[in-house]
């Protein structure tokens, strides 16, 4: 193994170890930093001369069929990297700065196997999951980056949800579930969220997982699929669980079908204890749920009445 392999080897061996999702190699003023993300947030890996962080970035977007003569543009790749006896697919992301300076991030998709995950408490996990009974309807969960929203959303999918029809759409897929269908968002091939929830449509899934609703066009086609009786997971930016609402109504949502298709609202952050990072999870379903949205549409009520006043 050459010295930049075994560099690159070791980062990939200490990002798994903390659990990372992602690997950042950043220029700084005398060479190159390289760092991980994780739950509980960046974890310093290695310092690089400028040479040898150069030589890192060539060889990572070579092995992803990445342009390395191309040190300005933003440029995107993949690559299933052997760690050990097993594939770790990773994806790429790369982009120079105004000194022409590359950075690159490497993104770890993992198996569902692989990826875990511990609750503060594991009763509204369970609540959440007695929701998905139903079958139909929406349930979203809210959170700031890396506090495993989306490997919440696969737990419970997992628990409750065998012998079903599940496609996924993600930006990029996180976790590989292979008795799952996985779409992944390639807006250079013109497959962003929206289309692809149209294609999803006519596979007729019998549940959905989104990674993200990130616009409106997405935030209506969602919430049509929802009416028409399939189950759908997903996450939103929110900072709190009656922000969930806030944020579709500010998509352009009415406040009638919300109330028709919400299900389920969670809030999740990262705490810690001596083992490690936990999953705090707040939900909101049934009668709370019922008393949470009444109390979000007075309050527009009473907004609303001010502001014309």
């Amino acid at each position: 193994m050459t010295t930049i392999q075994a560099v690159f080897s070791n980062a990939i061996f200490e990002a798994a170890q903390h659990q990372a999702s992602d690997i950042y190699i950043m220029p700084k003023q005398d060479g190159y930093q390289v760092f991980c993300y994780t739950a509980d947030g960046i974890v310093p890996l290695d310092v690089l001369t400028a040479s040898v962080g150069a030589a890192l970035i060539r060889h990572i977007k070579f092995e992803a069929q990445m342009d390395i003569s191309e040190m300005r543009r933003p440029q995107l790749g993949r690559w299933t990297y052997q760690a050990g006896d097993r594939p770790l697919h990773l994806r790429v992301s790369s982009v120079g700065d105004f000194l022409n300076r590359e950075s690159v991030v490497v993104r770890l998709i993992v198996a569902a196997t692989d990826r875990q995950i511990r609750w503060v408490e594991t009763t509204p996990v369970a609540e959440l999951t007695a929701t998905l009974a139903r079958r139909q309807g929406l349930v979203l969960i809210a959170g700031q980056m890396g506090a495993g929203k989306t490997t919440t959303l696969h737990y419970l999918a997992g628990q409750v949800l065998q012998n079903q029809m599940i496609l996924t759409i993600e930006d990029p897929v996180e976790i590989v579930q292979s008795e799952y269908l996985q779409l992944q968002v390639n807006r250079d091939a013109e497959m962003d969220y929206a289309t692809l929830l149209r294609l999803a449509l006519r596979h007729h899934p019998d549940v959905m997982i989104i990674g993200e609703i990130r616009d409106a066009e997405t935030a209506h086609i969602v919430v049509e699929a929802a009416l028409s009786g399939h189950l759908i997971l997903s996450t939103v930016h929110a900072m709190s669980i009656a922000g969930i609402w806030y944020r579709l109504r500010a998509f352009g949502i009415p406040a009638a079908i919300l109330r028709q298709v919400l299900i389920g609202l969670g809030y999740q952050t990262m705490v810690h204890d001596t083992h490690g990072p936990m999953a705090d999870l707040q939900v909101a379903q049934g009668d709370e749920l019922v008393t949470l949205l009444q109390e979000v549409r007075d309050e527009e009520a009473a907004v609303a009445v001010e502001n014309a006043s």
